[in-house]
Protein backbone atom coordinates (compact mmCIF):
# COMPACT_ATOMS: atom_id res chain seq x y z
CA UNK A 1 0.00 0.00 0.00
CA UNK A 2 2.85 2.34 0.88
CA UNK A 3 4.58 1.67 -2.45
CA UNK A 4 1.29 2.28 -4.27
CA UNK A 5 0.91 5.70 -2.59
CA UNK A 6 4.52 6.58 -3.38
CA UNK A 7 3.94 5.73 -7.05
CA UNK A 8 0.85 7.96 -7.13
CA UNK A 9 2.85 10.77 -5.54
CA UNK A 10 5.62 10.48 -8.12
CA UNK A 11 3.07 10.48 -10.96
CA UNK A 12 1.40 13.60 -9.61
CA UNK A 13 4.77 15.34 -9.29
CA UNK A 14 5.58 14.56 -12.91
CA UNK A 15 2.18 15.81 -14.07
CA UNK A 16 2.57 19.04 -12.11
CA UNK A 17 6.07 19.57 -13.47
CA UNK A 18 4.87 18.99 -17.02
CA UNK A 19 1.93 21.35 -16.54
CA UNK A 20 4.26 24.03 -15.16
CA UNK A 21 6.60 23.70 -18.12
CA UNK A 22 3.71 23.79 -20.60
CA UNK A 23 2.34 26.93 -18.97
CA UNK A 24 5.66 28.71 -19.57
CA UNK A 25 6.88 28.74 -15.94
CA UNK A 26 10.71 29.08 -16.01
CA UNK A 27 12.57 25.87 -15.23
CA UNK A 28 16.15 25.69 -14.05
CA UNK A 29 18.99 23.21 -14.10
CA UNK A 30 22.20 23.05 -12.07
CA UNK A 31 25.31 21.55 -13.71
CA UNK A 32 28.10 19.85 -11.75
CA UNK A 33 31.59 21.35 -11.63
CA UNK A 34 33.12 18.73 -13.92
CA UNK A 35 30.68 19.49 -16.73
CA UNK A 36 31.15 23.24 -16.29
CA UNK A 37 34.95 22.93 -16.48
CA UNK A 38 34.76 20.78 -19.64
CA UNK A 39 34.07 23.78 -21.87
CA UNK A 40 31.02 22.13 -23.42
CA UNK A 41 28.78 24.93 -22.17
CA UNK A 42 29.49 28.44 -23.42
CA UNK A 43 27.53 31.64 -22.90
CA UNK A 44 27.38 35.02 -24.56
CA UNK A 45 25.97 38.26 -23.14
CA UNK A 46 23.57 39.79 -25.66
CA UNK A 47 23.33 43.50 -26.42
CA UNK A 48 19.91 45.14 -26.71
CA UNK A 49 19.31 46.56 -30.21
CA UNK A 50 16.57 48.48 -31.97
CA UNK A 51 15.92 47.66 -35.62
CA UNK A 52 13.29 47.08 -38.28
CA UNK A 53 13.43 43.29 -38.60
CA UNK A 54 12.94 41.86 -42.05
CA UNK A 55 11.45 38.59 -43.24
CA UNK A 56 12.22 36.79 -46.48
CA UNK A 57 9.62 36.38 -49.22
CA UNK A 58 9.51 35.12 -52.79
CA UNK A 59 9.02 37.58 -55.64
CA UNK A 60 8.45 37.25 -59.37
CA UNK A 61 8.29 39.95 -62.06
CA UNK A 62 5.10 39.25 -63.97
CA UNK A 63 3.98 40.20 -67.46
CA UNK A 64 2.02 43.52 -67.30
CA UNK A 65 0.39 43.01 -70.72
CA UNK A 66 -2.87 41.53 -69.32
CA UNK A 67 -3.11 44.48 -66.90
CA UNK A 68 -2.73 47.04 -69.69
CA UNK A 69 -5.13 45.11 -71.95
CA UNK A 70 -7.74 44.99 -69.18
CA UNK A 71 -7.39 48.75 -68.68
CA UNK A 72 -8.06 49.34 -72.41
CA UNK A 73 -11.11 47.07 -72.30
CA UNK A 74 -12.50 49.00 -69.33
CA UNK A 75 -11.92 52.32 -71.11
CA UNK A 76 -13.69 51.04 -74.24
CA UNK A 77 -16.59 49.61 -72.22
CA UNK A 78 -17.06 52.88 -70.36
CA UNK A 79 -17.04 54.83 -73.63
CA UNK A 80 -19.74 52.53 -75.03
CA UNK A 81 -21.79 53.00 -71.86
CA UNK A 82 -21.45 56.79 -72.10
CA UNK A 83 -22.68 56.73 -75.70
CA UNK A 84 -25.61 54.46 -74.79
CA UNK A 85 -26.54 56.70 -71.84
CA UNK A 86 -26.64 59.72 -74.19
CA UNK A 87 -28.76 57.84 -76.76
CA UNK A 88 -31.15 56.70 -74.04
CA UNK A 89 -31.53 60.23 -72.70
CA UNK A 90 -32.40 61.57 -76.20
CA UNK A 91 -34.79 58.68 -76.91
CA UNK A 92 -36.67 59.25 -73.65
CA UNK A 93 -36.98 62.97 -74.36
CA UNK A 94 -38.35 62.35 -77.86
CA UNK A 95 -40.71 59.62 -76.69
CA UNK A 96 -42.18 61.82 -73.94
CA UNK A 97 -42.64 64.77 -76.35
CA UNK A 98 -44.32 62.58 -78.96
CA UNK A 99 -41.33 62.58 -81.31
CA UNK A 100 -40.39 59.98 -83.85
CA UNK A 101 -39.43 57.28 -81.29
CA UNK A 102 -41.59 54.28 -80.69
CA UNK A 103 -41.90 52.44 -77.42
CA UNK A 104 -40.19 49.41 -78.99
CA UNK A 105 -37.21 51.55 -80.07
CA UNK A 106 -36.96 53.04 -76.57
CA UNK A 107 -36.98 49.58 -75.00
CA UNK A 108 -34.25 48.42 -77.39
CA UNK A 109 -32.02 51.36 -76.44
CA UNK A 110 -32.72 50.69 -72.76
CA UNK A 111 -31.62 47.07 -73.21
CA UNK A 112 -28.43 48.14 -75.01
CA UNK A 113 -27.62 50.53 -72.18
CA UNK A 114 -28.21 47.85 -69.53
CA UNK A 115 -25.92 45.45 -71.43
CA UNK A 116 -23.21 48.15 -71.62
CA UNK A 117 -23.57 48.83 -67.88
CA UNK A 118 -23.27 45.10 -67.10
CA UNK A 119 -20.16 44.90 -69.28
CA UNK A 120 -18.44 47.68 -67.34
CA UNK A 121 -19.37 46.12 -63.98
CA UNK A 122 -18.15 42.71 -65.16
CA UNK A 123 -14.75 44.08 -66.15
CA UNK A 124 -14.39 45.97 -62.86
CA UNK A 125 -15.24 42.83 -60.90
CA UNK A 126 -12.73 40.81 -62.92
CA UNK A 127 -10.03 43.39 -62.25
CA UNK A 128 -10.51 43.17 -58.49
CA UNK A 129 -10.89 39.38 -58.46
CA UNK A 130 -7.73 38.84 -60.51
CA UNK A 131 -5.51 41.60 -59.16
CA UNK A 132 -6.98 42.43 -55.75
CA UNK A 133 -8.97 45.46 -54.66
CA UNK A 134 -6.09 47.94 -54.66
CA UNK A 135 -4.55 47.16 -58.05
CA UNK A 136 -7.97 46.43 -59.56
CA UNK A 137 -9.13 49.92 -58.61
CA UNK A 138 -5.89 51.38 -59.94
CA UNK A 139 -6.44 49.67 -63.29
CA UNK A 140 -10.01 50.94 -63.51
CA UNK A 141 -9.25 54.51 -62.44
CA UNK A 142 -5.75 54.99 -63.92
CA UNK A 143 -4.21 55.01 -60.44
CA UNK A 144 -0.55 55.55 -59.52
CA UNK A 145 0.31 51.83 -59.62
CA UNK A 146 -1.14 51.41 -63.11
CA UNK A 147 0.63 54.52 -64.37
CA UNK A 148 3.94 53.11 -63.12
CA UNK A 149 3.32 49.83 -64.95
CA UNK A 150 2.15 51.46 -68.18
CA UNK A 151 5.20 53.76 -68.16
CA UNK A 152 7.55 50.77 -68.20
CA UNK A 153 7.91 49.92 -64.52
CA UNK A 154 7.68 46.34 -63.31
CA UNK A 155 4.79 44.57 -61.63
CA UNK A 156 6.02 42.17 -58.95
CA UNK A 157 4.07 39.40 -57.25
CA UNK A 158 5.38 38.72 -53.72
CA UNK A 159 4.34 35.73 -51.62
CA UNK A 160 4.93 35.81 -47.86
CA UNK A 161 4.68 32.51 -46.01
CA UNK A 162 3.55 32.28 -42.39
CA UNK A 163 1.62 34.91 -40.47
CA UNK A 164 -0.94 37.02 -42.30
CA UNK A 165 -0.17 40.71 -42.82
CA UNK A 166 -2.90 43.33 -42.71
CA UNK A 167 -1.18 45.33 -45.45
CA UNK A 168 1.87 44.88 -47.64
CA UNK A 169 5.08 45.81 -45.86
CA UNK A 170 7.84 48.03 -47.18
CA UNK A 171 10.05 45.82 -49.32
CA UNK A 172 13.33 45.63 -51.16
CA UNK A 173 14.62 42.97 -53.51
CA UNK A 174 17.85 41.69 -54.95
CA UNK A 175 17.77 42.23 -58.71
CA UNK A 176 19.21 39.67 -61.13
CA UNK A 177 22.37 41.82 -61.51
CA UNK A 178 22.93 41.73 -57.73
CA UNK A 179 21.79 45.28 -57.01
CA UNK A 180 19.14 46.13 -54.43
CA UNK A 181 15.91 47.74 -55.65
CA UNK A 182 13.06 49.33 -53.72
CA UNK A 183 9.58 47.94 -54.28
CA UNK A 184 6.49 50.06 -53.70
CA UNK A 185 3.51 48.29 -52.10
CA UNK A 186 0.21 48.24 -53.99
CA UNK A 187 -2.05 45.84 -52.06
CA UNK A 188 -3.17 42.27 -51.56
CA UNK A 189 -3.32 40.14 -54.69
CA UNK A 190 -6.52 38.49 -55.80
CA UNK A 191 -4.84 35.10 -56.27
CA UNK A 192 -1.82 33.20 -55.02
CA UNK A 193 0.55 32.08 -57.79
CA UNK A 194 0.20 28.42 -58.70
CA UNK A 195 2.47 26.13 -56.71
CA UNK A 196 3.04 28.57 -53.82
CA UNK A 197 1.52 28.83 -50.36
CA UNK A 198 1.20 31.96 -48.27
CA UNK A 199 -0.15 35.48 -48.61
CA UNK A 200 0.32 37.27 -51.95
CA UNK A 201 0.82 40.99 -52.54
CA UNK A 202 1.51 43.19 -55.54
CA UNK A 203 4.37 45.68 -55.71
CA UNK A 204 5.69 47.99 -58.39
CA UNK A 205 9.35 48.61 -59.07
CA UNK A 206 11.85 49.79 -61.65
CA UNK A 207 12.02 48.14 -65.06
CA UNK A 208 13.04 44.49 -64.61
CA UNK A 209 13.00 41.53 -66.97
CA UNK A 210 9.66 39.71 -67.01
CA UNK A 211 9.90 36.35 -65.28
CA UNK A 212 12.84 37.33 -63.08
CA UNK A 213 12.72 35.65 -59.63
CA UNK A 214 13.49 38.05 -56.78
CA UNK A 215 14.71 37.46 -53.24
CA UNK A 216 12.50 39.92 -51.35
CA UNK A 217 12.96 41.28 -47.83
CA UNK A 218 9.81 42.61 -46.13
CA UNK A 219 10.49 45.21 -43.47
CA UNK A 220 8.50 45.24 -40.22
CA UNK A 221 6.27 48.34 -40.06
CA UNK A 222 7.60 49.34 -36.61
CA UNK A 223 11.00 49.28 -34.98
CA UNK A 224 11.49 46.41 -32.52
CA UNK A 225 13.84 46.38 -29.56
CA UNK A 226 15.39 43.01 -28.85
CA UNK A 227 18.32 40.63 -29.11
CA UNK A 228 20.02 38.73 -31.93
CA UNK A 229 19.81 35.11 -30.72
CA UNK A 230 21.91 32.49 -32.57
CA UNK A 231 19.92 29.58 -33.98
CA UNK A 232 22.08 27.11 -32.03
CA UNK A 233 20.91 28.61 -28.73
CA UNK A 234 17.31 27.51 -29.23
CA UNK A 235 15.70 24.31 -27.99
CA UNK A 236 12.16 23.27 -28.92
CA UNK A 237 9.22 21.86 -26.93
CA UNK A 238 5.58 21.55 -27.98
CA UNK A 239 6.03 23.83 -31.01
CA UNK A 240 7.59 26.55 -28.84
CA UNK A 241 11.19 27.74 -28.63
CA UNK A 242 13.28 28.30 -25.50
CA UNK A 243 16.77 29.48 -24.61
CA UNK A 244 18.87 28.84 -21.52
CA UNK A 245 20.06 31.90 -19.58
CA UNK A 246 22.84 31.69 -17.00
CA UNK A 247 21.52 32.88 -13.65
CA UNK A 248 24.38 31.64 -11.45
CA UNK A 249 27.87 30.17 -11.56
CA UNK A 250 26.53 26.79 -12.70
CA UNK A 251 22.81 27.48 -12.70
CA UNK A 252 20.69 27.99 -15.85
CA UNK A 253 17.02 28.84 -16.46
CA UNK A 254 14.81 28.41 -19.53
CA UNK A 255 13.03 31.35 -21.13
CA UNK A 256 10.39 30.97 -23.79
CA UNK A 257 11.03 33.25 -26.77
CA UNK A 258 9.15 34.32 -29.86
CA UNK A 259 11.06 33.90 -33.12
CA UNK A 260 9.05 36.02 -35.50
CA UNK A 261 11.98 37.51 -37.39
CA UNK A 262 14.65 35.12 -38.72
CA UNK A 263 18.18 36.39 -39.28
CA UNK A 264 19.81 35.01 -42.44
CA UNK A 265 23.43 34.63 -43.47
CA UNK A 266 24.39 33.40 -46.95
CA UNK A 267 20.78 32.33 -47.51
CA UNK A 268 20.42 30.21 -44.36
CA UNK A 269 18.81 31.05 -41.01
CA UNK A 270 21.61 32.01 -38.61
CA UNK A 271 19.40 33.15 -35.74
CA UNK A 272 16.33 35.07 -34.70
CA UNK A 273 15.63 38.61 -33.55
CA UNK A 274 13.87 38.08 -30.22
CA UNK A 275 11.83 40.88 -28.54
CA UNK A 276 13.53 42.28 -25.45
CA UNK A 277 10.48 41.50 -23.30
CA UNK A 278 11.10 37.77 -23.76
CA UNK A 279 14.42 37.81 -21.90
CA UNK A 280 15.96 39.45 -18.81
CA UNK A 281 18.17 42.51 -19.30
CA UNK A 282 21.52 41.73 -20.95
CA UNK A 283 21.04 37.96 -20.74
CA UNK A 284 23.98 35.59 -20.73
CA UNK A 285 22.46 32.98 -23.01
CA UNK A 286 23.90 29.55 -23.69
CA UNK A 287 25.28 29.58 -27.24
CA UNK A 288 26.95 26.16 -27.03
CA UNK A 289 25.68 23.20 -25.03
CA UNK A 290 21.96 24.06 -25.02
CA UNK A 291 21.18 20.47 -26.02
CA UNK A 292 23.23 19.15 -23.09
CA UNK A 293 21.32 21.37 -20.65
CA UNK A 294 18.07 20.31 -22.22
CA UNK A 295 18.95 16.66 -21.64
CA UNK A 296 19.91 17.41 -18.04
CA UNK A 297 16.62 19.22 -17.51
CA UNK A 298 14.79 16.19 -18.82
CA UNK A 299 16.52 13.96 -16.28
CA UNK A 300 19.88 13.16 -17.80
CA UNK A 301 21.74 13.00 -14.51
CA UNK A 302 22.27 16.63 -13.48
CA UNK A 303 20.30 18.33 -10.75
CA UNK A 304 17.15 20.02 -12.05
CA UNK A 305 14.31 21.91 -10.34
CA UNK A 306 11.28 24.03 -11.14
CA UNK A 307 11.46 27.71 -10.22
CA UNK A 308 8.03 29.03 -9.34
Amino acid sequence: MKRHLQAIGVSLSLVCAAAAAHAGVPRSVTIDAATMSSGLIKTSVLRLETKHPGSAAYGMVIDPTPVITLRHRIVAARATLTLNDANLARARKLYRSGGNVSKASLQQIQAQTAIAQARVEDLLARAKARYGAALGTGIADDGAAFRTISAGGSLVSVVQAGAALAAPAAASAKAPDGSRVTLRPVGSAGRIPKGLLGQAFFYTGPALAIGSPLAVILRAPRAVTGYDVPAGALVWHDNASFVFVRIGANHFATYRVTTTHPLRHAGTIAGFFVPGADLPAHPAIVTSGAGLLNSALAGGGASAANDN
